[in-house]
């Protein structure tokens, strides 16, 4: 029998993933990538891995209990590779799937996002409402980039007058974000009208300090009005969220507190010369109202003046007619009470032949208050007489 000096498809393919299994370098391992041709059927993930020079297909079995990469994203997958011997294609098993470099740092910021917004960080509730007009404004910011020329340039093409305070930090780079937390607190405390946070546009790694937690609550903290100026306006920051206000760029935030004096005085002027006007009209027009007023006032007057005197008249005749009435009455009345009193005047009836006697200056009106002897007064109408009696019958 001639020996066998081959091996079959089906032997090969059983070696091989021998091989593949029996190796434990290639067990739990994490495999870099770039990820291509994405689908999701019945709940696993089918794509591609691949770097510059080679790919291999990748089998996630039960993806929504891990991260869904999309396509274009590195990332890194945990499992370990398979051989299938069937069709002789190698593929890696993938248990677990984390994004790497920028895309774990989108992940990492979509967390920090959701849990801020959760804590109610971003409420506009919690937001101080903007000055009328700043006149002291704290810019924080780094002296080395042109940031701060652009400001200063926009808001001294409009005014003079407003006062830029600025505090230097760090824009990027390690220190960043500390050195922008001291400078928001030392701004917070300068009892400035506005404070404008800003740096120009850069790499999503280098507007990293402006995504921090740390930077965030500092904003947060502050009791100043606070401008976000980030960037450019594509953009978007958890500083922007959290801020005030937020600004497209650093010149806009400029735009925002850089109010055009010689306008302002513009509008003063003609608004003080509309309340001029408005109020010379209301002037002419109360004269009116009160030269109709008086005219009015004069007429109906007059009328009740005429009417009362005519009142008067009538009530002043009424009256001297009701006088004369009463004293003639009057004289009526007394000449009966003189003729009355005539009549029982003592004098009257002395004149007739009586005499009024007194005992003692008693009236005598009978005989019983007499006795013989008794001194006596008699009255008459022309004197009196003193008399002793002698004898009473």
């Amino acid at each position: 029998m001639q020996e066998r000096n081959y091996i079959t498809v089906s032997e090969l393919n059983f070696y091989l993933s021998r091989i593949i299994d029996a190796e434990e370098l290639l067990h739990n391992m994490y495999l870099l990538g770039e990820v291509s041709g994405c689908s999701i059927h019945k709940g696993n993930l089918y794509c591609t891995l691949k770097d510059e020079n080679a790919q291999i297909g990748i089998v996630c079995f039960a993806v929504d209990k891990t991260y869904v990469p999309e396509n274009g994203e590195q990332v890194l997958m945990y499992g370990t590779p398979t051989y299938y011997q069937k069709t002789g294609k190698i593929s890696f098993i993938a248990r677990r799937i984390e994004p790497f470099g920028k895309g774990r740092l989108h992940l990492e910021l979509e967390l920090l996002k959701k849990r801020l917004l959760e804590e109610g960080i971003f409420n506009d509730a919690h937001k101080t409402p903007a000055p009328a007009y700043t006149k002291n404004l704290c810019v924080v910011t780094s002296l080395e980039g042109a940031v701060i020329q652009d400001i200063y340039s926009t808001i001294r093409r409009y005014n003079q007058l407003i006062n830029i305070c600025i505090v230097n930090v760090s824009v990027q780079g390690k220190s960043a974000e500390s050195e922008i937390i001291k400078g928001l607190e030392l701004a917070d405390k300068g009892g400035f009208d506005t404070v404008i946070l800003a740096r120009g546009g850069g790499s999503f790694e280098d507007l990293m300090p402006f995504n921090s937690e740390g930077v965030v609550r500092a904003i947060y903290r502050m009791d100043t009005y606070i401008i976000s100026a980030v960037g450019h306006e594509t953009d978007v920051t958890l500083c922007d969220l959290v801020a005030d206000a937020r600004a497209l760029t650093p010149t806009a935030g400029a735009e925002m507190v850089a109010f055009d004096t010689v306008q302002m005085i513009n509008d003063i002027i003609s608004q003080i010369s509309v309340a001029g006007r408005k109020l010379e009209n209301k002037i002419k027009t109360k004269q009116l109202i009160a030269t109709d007023l008086t005219r009015k006032s004069t007429y109906l007057i007059g009328n009740k003046l005429s009417d009362m005197q005519s009142r008067v008249n009538n009530s002043l005749n009424k009256g001297q007619l009701t006088i004369q009435n009463l004293v003639a009455k009057g004289d009526n009345k007394i000449d009966v009470l003189l003729n009355k009193l005539e009549a029982l005047n003592p004098l009257r009836i002395l004149k007739s032949g009586y005499f009024k006697m007194e005992k003692e200056g008693k009236s005598i009106t009978n005989t019983n208050m007499l006795a013989v002897g008794d001194n006596v007064t008699l009255y008459a109408s022309d004197g009196k007489i003193k008399a002793t009696i002698n004898e009473i019958e």
